[in-house]
């Protein structure tokens, strides 16, 4: 006991000491050691999601770039092939042209083309149509369509019909077999409106 301060001011103070050091002990291992682990976790936690935020921005932004280059190429080849395909209005009459010279090289007679009233469409298409009919024979007729559905600018014959040729003209034809036939159908051509020329010339 000898240890012991004898006066009482001395107990009271090495007793506060011991009460100090005590809760200091207690503080550090029973809230800050276990608070400073938690904010150690947590901020551990907060690396991992943001490092996991930011591979995600970066996989977005090259998927988002992936994809547009692939809908731009995908647009300009429907637009090469639209221009392929899709005639000016001035490009109608070598259409037509196109259909003659095919009737000739197929042996058939190319007896009548109509024009139809334009069909203005939604932009950017207007419809142009024709009721036409050849004379020929039957597999001869058939080589035609198939020329002209082939082109290389859309036409779409429809609506045919075949009937035997009349007489005159197969006398007209110099044609003794019989087997003459006629062919009547139409065909429609789509083409740029011109709105959609005029859009276009302003871009």
């Amino acid at each position: 006991m000898a240890l012991l301060p004898s006066d009482q001011r001395s107990q009271v103070m090495l007793l506060l000491t011991i009460l100090a050091a005590a809760g200091g002990y207690a503080f550090w291992k029973y809230y800050y050691q276990p608070t400073s682990q938690q904010i150690a976790a947590t901020k551990a936690e907060i690396d991992s999601l943001q490092i996991i935020i930011d591979r995600a921005k970066r996989d977005l932004a090259t998927g988002t770039m992936e994809d547009l280059r692939r809908k731009v190429e995908q647009y300009r080849g429907m637009l090469a092939l639209m221009r392929r395909l899709v005639p000016e209005r001035n490009e109608v009459p070598n259409l037509l042209d196109d259909i003659s010279t095919r009737s000739k090289i197929r042996g058939v007679t190319l007896s009548q083309v109509v024009p139809l009233p334009v069909e203005p469409g939604p932009v950017p298409f207007d419809t142009y149509k024709y009721n036409m009919s050849v004379i020929g024979h039957y597999d001869e007729i058939g080589q035609f369509m198939a020329d002209v559905a082939s082109l290389q600018r859309i036409i779409v014959p429809y609506d045919l019909s075949v009937a035997p040729a009349n007489p005159g003209a197969a006398k007209a034809l110099s044609d003794t077999s019989g087997s003459l036939l006629e062919a009547k159908f139409q065909v429609r051509t789509f083409v740029k409106s011109p709105s959609a020329e005029g859009e276009a010339s302003g871009t």
